[in-house]
């Protein structure tokens, strides 16, 4: 009787060690918890530092995970940390960054640097990211115009025009802002 107790002590002891926190979850519990409390936090700023403590605890076991250095980035810059943000973004862009990503990063090069050839050069792979897309779907969305628009390519207006709401003030708006001030928009 002792080995068949002593067998499920073990099993019980595997089985609470596995499912401990020291044990470190995937990056997928990360992302869970983070989307979740982000919903509850409401622009709530205390709260919204609660999320990053998850980004941050998620990434201390997983440091490669794209998803969560992402999330934190997205984070961080609706918090004003854009130096932080930037180290996230620059190290996501080394491994290959998606193109919202790319526009991302473009957008907080600019509002800690200003806009300088080099933005534009930064804009103008986003805006190339986004028109293979594009191109894929038929149309372009928003994004692209955006980069499009911040790359000065000559290809802005045309895209516009293809988009299946140009009628959207919101959007022409948007385009139509001085460009720091479009900038301080989507990063106060």
């Amino acid at each position: 009787m002792k080995p068949a107790k002593a067998r499920r002590a073990s099993i019980t002891t595997l089985l609470l060690i596995a499912c401990s926190p020291a044990s470190g979850e995937p990056p997928a519990h990360y992302l869970e918890r983070a989307g979740v409390a982000l919903m509850e936090a409401l622009g709530d700023p205390q709260q919204l530092e609660n999320v990053l403590a998850i980004y941050d605890e998620g990434l201390e076991l997983h440091p490669d995970d794209a998803e969560l250095r992402y999330g934190r980035a997205q984070l961080l810059t609706s918090l004003g940390q854009y130096e932080e943000a930037k180290q996230d973004l620059d190290e996501l862009h080394e491994g290959g960054l998606h193109k919202e990503g790319m526009l991302l990063r473009c957008m907080v090069h600019e509002r800690l640097a200003g806009a300088a050839e080099d933005a534009l050069a930064c804009y103008a792979g986003a805006e190339a990211a986004f028109a293979t897309a594009s191109e894929a779907s038929g149309q372009p969305d928003a994004n692209h115009i955006l980069a499009a628009h911040l790359a000065e390519s000559p290809e802005a207006d045309a895209l516009l025009l293809e988009w299946p709401d140009s009628e959207n003030s919101m959007l022409k708006e948007i385009l139509e802002m001085e460009r720091e001030e479009l900038i301080r928009q989507f990063l106060p």
